[in-house]
């Protein structure tokens, strides 16, 4: 049974996300780098310096999670469809006359 979605759409997305996403990261590489200046601050106190932990840890992780979240739905968009559609889009789209 053929699917009613589109896998080229959602693979064509997919690449403008990933796209997007590899924009910001220079911004989020230098979030961590001034962040990791914030905490080199001499005589920091403990209740500045462990949230500026996290800001890292998050931004780090946010840089795990949405490689991770991309991948995860390129790997579900079946493989056939993504094939049967691109074939289809080559051909056009008129319909066989027989």
């Amino acid at each position: 049974m053929p699917i009613k979605w589109s896998a080229v759409k959602v693979r064509d997305k997919l690449d403008e996300i990933e796209e997007i996403f590899r924009s910001i990261q220079p911004t989020l590489w230098q979030i961590r780098e001034e962040v990791t200046e914030l905490r080199q601050i001499p005589n920091l106190p403990g209740y500045i310096g462990q949230p500026a932990t996290m800001i890292t840890d998050r931004v780090e992780r946010f840089n795990e999670y949405m490689k991770g979240y991309v991948e995860r739905i390129r790997k579900l968009i079946p493989q056939d469809a993504l094939k049967e559609e691109r074939k289809a889009l080559e051909y056009g789209s008129q319909q066989p006359l027989i």
